[in-house]
């Protein structure tokens, strides 16, 4: 796992975590983030664009199936970008596969 590979998992736990014990404070977080001036969410967005997307489609009007598809999906993809990048490395360096 790469030096980012470790914070994206462990946010991704904790929005886990959050949704399965504490959902309410999803809609908080997100509620905050729309609260903050308009230069401030942007950068949030961009920063955080994975986990505010989550939120996001989490608070939206789509059905519940779907919702939980698209945000492991996401997820997903974020925690493997990590490892992708590592292998990418490793190609191109010559180095072993594994």
């Amino acid at each position: 796992m790469t030096f980012f590979g470790v914070p994206i998992s462990l946010i991704w736990f904790a929005f886990a975590g959050l949704w399965i014990f504490s959902s309410d404070t999803l809609g908080h977080i997100l509620a905050w983030i729309q609260g903050l001036p308009l230069v401030l969410e942007i950068i949030v967005w961009i920063v955080f664009l994975p986990w505010v997307g989550s939120l996001w489609i989490w608070h939206g009007s789509w059905p519940l199936w779907l919702k939980i598809v698209v945000i492991l999906v996401i997820a997903m993809v974020t925690m493997s970008g990590s490892r992708a990048r590592k292998a990418a490395r490793r190609a191109k360096s010559g180095g072993p596969s594994n």
